[in-house]
């Protein structure tokens, strides 16, 4: 008979601090929202409560399991489901996160060199996409405009750059802080397929125009006046800020998927939270000094840290990451005419969720 080499060693999800803080609080929380929360997060919408109560079945075994069949040793194992929520669980957003990093890397970037590009906007404009969350779009719509914008005036020619933006709403002590992290070409594409690196990236000219698109695309909506954009303009500390990666080569295939994973990483991390049962309070440290707080951690009551935490839930249907240019979908292909009596291409899948291997990765 054959030795299996392989064992799987289930989580356990009860003993997370984070577990124990919604299962002991989601209740309360829920009714106590409207009169506590409602006026600075904003109504309670329909997707907290079934993200929240979706959470605390996560991997627990008596709200369902699959049964898995070894192939070599014949051993089966209860695997309990997940709840696949977004932008909450960390379990199923690691997942995610590395399998959409094996695709970006795999099928999605072209092999010349990328770039990391990081864009933020002023604490005066932050409370205004947490009120109208459908203006998160409008930051990856102007991040793309903007490094097309710098390819164009760097290089002097029409060319087209391929860009892929996530937008993010959570700061480093997870407070709600929308910014936009990007993965971009190190150059872009002429009309006759021919790629052509940018010699050198001008972060204050690329802030500059980003400031210019998001400004220009928000009075459009009617969500700030012009007289707001005069002043945020005229500010000698702008409050927008462009930051510019090292060069990423083709062949460095880890460093990218790294990357990758990093643009669409759950806004909470485990090895942060400290929740103590017994004094009903949440620590969240980061390692880095918060400039506006003069310390690097956040002390609050539970119900006030999941306030903090649903403000970065989206909600269905609204997608938080968005392709442009050469990796747009129309750009990749997507609706091209075939040929009379020409078969249709199979379509592209992402990478197989093998459970086992993204486990190990995990």
């Amino acid at each position: 008979m054959e030795i299996c080499t392989r064992s799987y060693r289930p989580r356990k999800p009860e003993a997370s601090p984070l577990f124990r803080l919604v299962s002991q609080h989601v209740d309360e929380f829920l009714r106590v929202y409207d009169e506590r929360f409602a006026k600075e997060h904003g109504p309670l919408r329909p997707a907290v409560e079934r993200v929240l109560r979706g959470f605390i079945r996560c991997g627990i075994p008596r709200h369902g399991f699959a049964r898995v069949l070894c192939d070599t040793c014949r051993v089966t194992y209860a695997v309990p489901f997940s709840c696949r929520t977004r932008s909450f669980c960390p379990s199923c957003e690691k997942k995610r996160a590395l399998l959409w990093a094996e695709w970006v890397r795999g099928e999605l970037l072209e092999a010349v060199a990328h770039r990391h590009v990081v864009f933020t906007i002023p604490r005066l404009l932050r409370p205004l996409f947490r009120r109208r969350r459908e203006l998160l779009s409008e930051l990856g719509h102007a991040a793309a405009a903007a490094i097309a914008a710098l390819m164009q005036e760097a290089l002097g020619a029409r060319v087209t750059p391929g860009v892929v933006v996530c937008v993010a709403t959570a700061g480093d002590l997870a407070q709600w802080h929308p910014h936009g992290h990007v993965l971009t070409t190190d150059g872009a594409h002429s009309e006759d397929g021919a790629f052509h690196p940018i010699e050198q990236w001008d972060d204050q000219r690329l802030m500059k125009l980003f400031r210019e698109h998001l400004l220009a695309r928000l009075v459009e909506r009617r969500a700030i006046s012009e007289v707001l954009v005069a002043k945020l303009t005229t500010w000698r500390h702008p409050g927008f800020s462009a930051f510019v990666g090292r060069p990423i080569a083709p062949e460095d295939k880890a460093k990218i998927e790294d990357i990758a994973a990093y643009l669409v990483k759950p806004p909470v991390s485990l090895e942060k939270l400290v929740y103590l049962d017994g004094e009903k309070a949440v620590l969240y440290r980061s390692k880095r000094m918060n400039p506006g707080l003069g310390r690097n951690f956040e002390a609050m009551d539970p119900l006030e840290w999941l306030a903090r935490m649903v403000d970065h839930i989206p909600d269905p249907g609204k997608h938080r990451t968005l392709r442009y240019g050469v990796y747009s979908n129309r750009a990749r292909g997507a609706g091209e005419p075939k040929e009379p009596g020409e078969e249709a291409a199979p379509k592209r899948k992402r990478c197989t969720a093998s459970w086992a291997r993204l486990i190990h990765k995990v």
